[in-house]
């Protein structure tokens, strides 16, 4: 079986789902998925997970985001981005300085009401249906971070910059608020997607050069590429038949380095596990028994 990661640069016109189709009928793989959706209309890196690499998903570090933005001044839509319906023009602009000064402002803390055209549910419906129907729901804020902000290029009332911030942040609610401190508005006319998962923009490749490729997984990354974030555990190889058939492990099989260990306190935080250096799966330690649990595992065949 072949299993993998794949780092696609998604062009804009398509959701992250149409890619998911589209690497799924190029690899003949059932099981795909993606790590972080991409709205049709932005474009990036979507890390796209194939085989039994889909069950690593949950364990990738979402943690933090890098994008770059467009804002267009004076515009706001139903959206926050140029495909909504414009509702509001306004035909001033502030200066240079005050424009950079407010959009990093927003560095740090961030509370992020999220935008009715999205998938978050409320009462066991997405608000982009209630949005559809002509409604608006009162919605509460969500404390978000922005790392930082970068790059700030003004070109008349196209604003450009980059920026690096926590998993569900709205680029475009971002660029929403910002438009409404600098009393202009302003909605997301454009969104790169540079890094996500460990991923990078740099690396990705386009779905053109995946569909042509004679061999599909010379493109493809081994699984335990995005997990570096997550401390890693030997297994004595005389322990091989039992991690192999994702059995308990004694912990005297087991070499964690001890510094990483302590500051963990060992209990319930995953460690990517290893024979030599043949990555296997990923496993928790059970403290009242001593034991290394396998929360998921692959076997050897399935990482080939």
């Amino acid at each position: 079986m072949t299993n993998g990661i794949l780092n696609i640069l998604k062009p804009p016109g398509m959701t992250s789902h149409d890619v998911v189709n589209r690497v799924r009928k190029k690899t003949g793989m059932k099981k795909v998925g993606h790590a972080g959706t991409l709205d049709p209309e932005a474009a990036g890196v979507l890390p796209i997970c194939v085989g039994s690499a889909t069950r690593l998903i949950q364990y990738m570090d979402h943690r933090r985001k890098v994008y770059r933005a467009e804002m267009r001044l004076g515009v706001e839509t139903t959206t926050q981005d140029m495909t909504g319906e414009v509702i509001r023009r306004k035909g001033f602009y502030p200066e240079k300085d005050e424009i950079t000064q407010v959009i990093k402002s927003f560095v740090g803390e961030y509370h992020q009401i999220p935008p009715m055209y999205s998938s978050i549910k409320e009462n066991g419906r997405k608000l982009y249906e209630i949005a559809r129907e002509g409604k608006e729901i009162e919605r509460k804020a969500r404390i978000k971070q922005i790392h930082s902000i970068d790059r700030i290029l003004v070109d008349g009332t196209f604003i450009t910059f980059d920026v690096s911030c926590s998993e569900g942040t709205y680029v475009r609610t971002l660029c929403h608020d910002a438009g409404q401190k600098l009393g202009c508005g302003a909605a997301m006319s454009f969104l790169l997607r540079m890094e996500s998962c460990g991923f990078f923009l740099e690396n990705s490749i386009t779905l053109e050069e995946l569909q042509t490729a004679d061999d599909w997984t010379v493109y493809r990354v081994p699984p335990d590429t995005p997990l570096e974030h997550l401390p890693k555990a030997l297994i004595n190889p005389h322990r091989t038949s039992e991690a192999s058939n994702g059995n308990p492990i004694s912990m005297n099989d087991i070499s964690i380095p001890s510094e990483i260990f302590s500051q963990r306190e060992g209990a319930f935080h995953p460690y990517r596990l290893y024979i030599k250096d043949h990555f296997i799966g990923i496993g928790e330690i059970q403290p009242v028994s001593s034991l290394m649990k396998f929360k998921m595992k692959f076997s050897a065949t399935e990482l080939k």
